[in-house]
């Protein structure tokens, strides 16, 4: 630690301790009403929560109300206000009980909070645009933002500490307003810089992805954040400890090398995910109980052993899954279902082959639809259901002749018809009925799976374990494209992976840096300082995602009672959704996850090992890897 700068420490030091939540929160798509209810909360250190509402038109509908809730609870808001929802969100955020209170201005909140909260005695005229930056000027100045301006100021940065720069890709008003909240519960300063069009954006994407297939990857590296340092402009990031970048999907830490950096993408879910980052990180006891370590023994010269030894003398009881055991359906169920605070893959990863497929079908409302999907299939046997495992990913390319790209020309279309209609024909016993053509295809763009020991398994959740939110570490090649997004949306509190392939050698050297010797920073500054000290120049091939406060802190506490606890309280979820449930199909998803958390309850108190380790200060260390 000694080469980090003063104002490196210093940003360690504050941002160790996340804020804490405000008593209400508001639940919108509204960015004007949700920048100027947000501005009357002025408690500094204090976060107020604004979640998007959920997304009605998705087959999964009541699931995205469902996930909203839980953050709200997760928040501990005792006033949950739902501002210009649509009448079938609101029912759906209402279906869970408690009291949601429908609001259309500030005076309904303020009305509501009557004796709690007083209003700002000052007014901050602005416009319905550049709304991040006006709130950000209103909360810092102590003053209520009113949007009665028919436009607003350029101003493009707000400056508050020097700890931490909240910088935001401009283009999605509410997003802007969230990245906005988070800078002030983290007294940082606020910027926004131009949006990079999507095109630009998967291209740019693409670019870093192929620098895996070049011999000078550290070449192709410096190239690509020259080209996002340019796209930044006029942005001056110099003087800032450390970054968080909200993004459409560019790891844009890449063009600042120099400073400490951190992502969060701005779609999907981006409210819920920062909800649910700020909650994990809260208590630190809830940090790192509780590891899982899968080494299928596909890369040489593990990193394994040096995060396992690091990991115990943290107090963390790790479960190392390694070789023969890791199998696609055993990896995918310990992922799930239990409550790991830290996840570490190490394996080969990258973009599978597939076929790109066109089906032809008659939506609902009796409507011919031409859809072409690229598909990807992994494969795994399930010893518990003497089945087949099948993981799949499906990467849209176009409906009825329109691109999927193309925003413009799909809102010409019934999309969510087409799409509802196929998901439930491709669910019947003879779906490939509706396959008018199909062929192979090299590579299904953003399947990124990872290599298990009996197959590709591709990570897809719906949501962890309600215990924990985990921080996943994925020392696989090419790691960080898709499944960055996948694991934050699921309810990982972090993401730390890499843009292009790495050496056995590297992956030893970050994980020495970012397990022993920074353990117990911030992440990204324990990841930036990891990287220095590995690479002595300014490679960064490894991009983090999450708040700037996430970390690895030490576990205070015997984490086996809450392991056991967990995993019975997992046992009677299932159990219950087996007896309530009609489907057979999620009867026997239930029943076989059900056995699952049985016999491993089982395993565990048979495998588990108490090491006690040195008389240092530190806790006694727990493994269950015998």
């Amino acid at each position: 630690m000694d080469f980090l700068n003063q104002a490196m420490r210093t940003a360690a030091q504050r941002l160790s301790t996340p804020p804490s939540f405000e008593n209400s929160a508001l639940v919108t798509d509204d960015a004007v009403l949700a920048a100027q209810v947000s501005s009357i909360f002025r408690r500094s250190g204090r976060y107020f929560s604004v979640i998007e509402g959920p997304r009605m038109g998705r087959q999964d509908a009541s699931s995205e109300a469902t996930r909203r809730r839980n953050a709200l609870a997760k928040s501990g808001a005792d006033h949950i206000f739902l501002g210009a929802l649509a009448d079938d969100a609101c029912a759906a955020m209402r279906s869970g009980g408690g009291r949601l209170e429908v609001v259309q201005n500030v005076e309904a909140v303020l009305q509501a909070l009557r004796g709690k909260l007083s209003r700002p005695r000052k007014q901050l005229h602005w416009g319905a645009t550049n709304l991040g930056i006006g709130l950000h000027l209103a909360r810092s100045q102590g003053m209520e933002l009113i949007c009665d301006l028919s436009e607003s100021p350029p101003t493009q940065l707000v400056e508050r500490g020097q700890h931490l720069l909240v910088a935001c890709e401009m283009g999605a008003s509410i997003s802007e307003v969230i990245a906005s909240n988070v800078a002030f519960a983290f007294n940082a300063s606020f910027a926004t810089f131009p949006e990079l069009s999507e095109d630009e954006r998967d291209q740019w994407i693409e670019d870093i992805y192929l620098l895996g297939e070049c011999a000078d990857r550290g070449t192709g590296l410096v190239s690509m954040a020259a080209r996002a340092s340019a796209h930044l402009g006029a942005l001056t990031v110099d003087r800032y400890a450390t970054i968080l970048w909200i993004t459409s999907g560019f790891p844009w830490g890449i063009a600042t090398p120099r400073q400490p950096s951190t992502h969060l993408r701005r779609y999907p879910d981006f409210g819920r995910i920062v909800v649910e980052g700020i909650w994990a990180s809260e208590p630190k006891k809830r940090g790192a109980r509780a590891a899982l370590l899968v080494d299928p023994g596909k890369v040489s010269g593990s990193e394994m052993q040096t995060i396992n030894r690091a990991l115990l003398k943290n107090g963390t009881l790790t479960h190392a899954l390694r070789g023969e055991g890791a199998t696609v359906a055993t990896v995918d169920s310990l992922v799930n279902l239990l409550p790991n605070d830290i996840i570490v893959l190490s394996s080969h990863a990258g973009d599978a082959p597939g076929e790109r497929v066109t089906y032809a079908y008659e939506d609902f409302d009796g409507k011919p639809r031409r859809l072409v999907v690229d598909e990807a299939i992994g494969f795994g046997f399930d010893h518990l259901s003497k089945k087949v495992h099948v993981t799949s990913y499906h990467r849209f390319q176009s409906l009825d002749g329109v691109r999927w790209a193309d925003r413009e020309g799909k809102k010409a279309l019934p999309v969510g018809t087409a799409m509802l209609a196929w998901e439930a024909k491709t669910r019947e016993k003879d779906a490939r009925r509706y396959i008018v053509h199909s062929e192979k295809i090299e590579r299904v763009n953003g399947s990124m799976g990872v290599l298990m020991n009996d197959g590709t398994w591709f990570f897809v959740s719906h949501g962890f374990s309600p215990w924990a939110a985990p921080l996943l570490i994925n020392n696989s090649c090419w790691s960080w494209h898709e499944l960055s997004e996948r694991a934050m949306y699921a309810g990982a509190r972090g993401y730390m992976g890499s843009l292009v392939p790495i050496m056995g050698a590297e992956a030893q050297g970050i994980s020495e840096g970012v397990f022993q010797q920074f353990l117990g920073l911030p992440l990204p500054i324990a990841l930036w300082a990891a990287q220095r000290t590995t690479y002595r120049d300014d490679r960064q091939p490894y991009v983090l995602v999450g708040l700037p406060c996430i970390k690895i802190p030490p576990n205070p506490e015997d984490p086996v009672p809450f392991i056991e606890r967990a995993i019975v309280d997992g046992i009677h979820y299932w159990s219950q959704l087996s007896k309530r449930t009609q489907n057979a199909d999620i009867k026997e998803t239930a029943n076989r996850n059900c056995k699952f958390l049985s016999d491993h309850l089982k395993n565990f108190q048979h495998n588990l090992v108490r090491r006690p380790i040195p008389s240092n200060g530190k806790p006694i260390a727990f493994s269950d890897d015998a």
